[in-house]
C-alpha cells in the first residue's frame, strides 16, 4: 500500500575528514612523566656529586649510577618524542653529540691506518733506496772494469728500483690524502646534520 503523504528528499553530503586522535599524558607535580625522570636524574647526579664530595663514596656512586640511567632514559625519550621545545633542544644536543662522536671514531680511524700504511710504504721506500745506492756502487765498478753486459743489468737494476721507490712514495701520499678527503667528508656531514621532528599518528 503505497502512502502519498511521504516525501523524498536528499540527504546532504558531509564532507569527509580524518578523525583526529589527541593523546594526553598523564602529569605528575605539573611535569609529564619523561621531563619527571629527567628533572630526578639531575637531582641524583647533583645529589651523587654532593656526596662524594662530603665523603659518602657508596651512596654517592649509587645515587651517579641512578643520576646517568634516568638521564639516559630521558634522553632516549626525548629524542622519540620531540614533542616540547626542552624535548627537542636535548634531542638536538644529543644528536649533535653523536654526530661529533662518530666524526671523530672515523677521523681517528682513517688517521690511524693511513699513517700506518704511510709509515710501512716509507720504511719500505727506505730499504729500496739503500739497495739502490749498493746498485748504484756496483754499477760504478762495472763501469769502470767496461763490463757491458754487468752495466746494462745494473742499470736495469736501478730503473726498477727507481720505479719501486716512486710507486711507494705515491701510495703513501695517496693514502694521506684518502684520510684527508674522509675528513672533510665527515665534517661536511656533521656540519649538515639537521634535526628533523618525526610526526607520527
Amino acid at each position: 500500500m503505497r502512502n502519498d503523504d511521504t516525501d523524498e528528499f536528499e540527504v546532504p553530503e558531509i564532507a569527509a575528514s580524518p578523525p583526529a586522535y589527541e593523546r594526553v599524558q598523564p602529569k605528575y607535580f605539573g611535569l609529564t612523566p619523561h621531563v619527571l625522570v629527567g628533572v630526578l636524574g639531575v637531582a641524583a647526579l647533583l645529589a651523587g656529586v654532593a656526596l662524594l664530595a662530603g665523603g659518602s663514596v657508596a651512596v654517592g656512586v649509587l645515587l651517579l649510577i641512578a643520576g646517568l640511567f634516568l638521564a639516559a632514559l630521558f634522553a632516549e625519550q626525548a629524542r622519540r618524542r620531540r614533542s616540547s621545545s626542552l624535548d627537542r633542544a636535548a634531542a638536538a644536543a644529543i644528536d649533535q653529540s653523536l654526530a661529533l662522536a662518530g666524526f671523530t671514531r672515523a677521523t681517528i680511524t682513517s688517521w690511524t691506518n693511513a699513517g700506518r700504511r704511510a709509515a710501512k710504504l716509507r720504511l719500505e721506500a727506505m730499504k729500496l733506496a739503500r739497495e739502490r745506492s749498493h746498485v748504484q756502487y756496483d754499477l760504478g765498478a762495472a763501469v769502470h772494469a767496461e763490463d757491458e753486459p754487468r752495466v746494462k743489468e745494473l742499470r736495469a737494476k736501478m730503473r726498477e728500483l727507481d720505479e719501486e721507490v716512486d710507486r711507494r712514495g705515491r701510495d703513501a701520499a695517496a693514502a694521506i690524502a684518502a684520510a684527508q678527503r674522509r675528513t672533510r667528508a665527515e665534517r661536511r656531514a656533521v656540519s649538515t646534520t639537521q634535526v628533523r621532528r618525526r610526526w607520527t599518528s
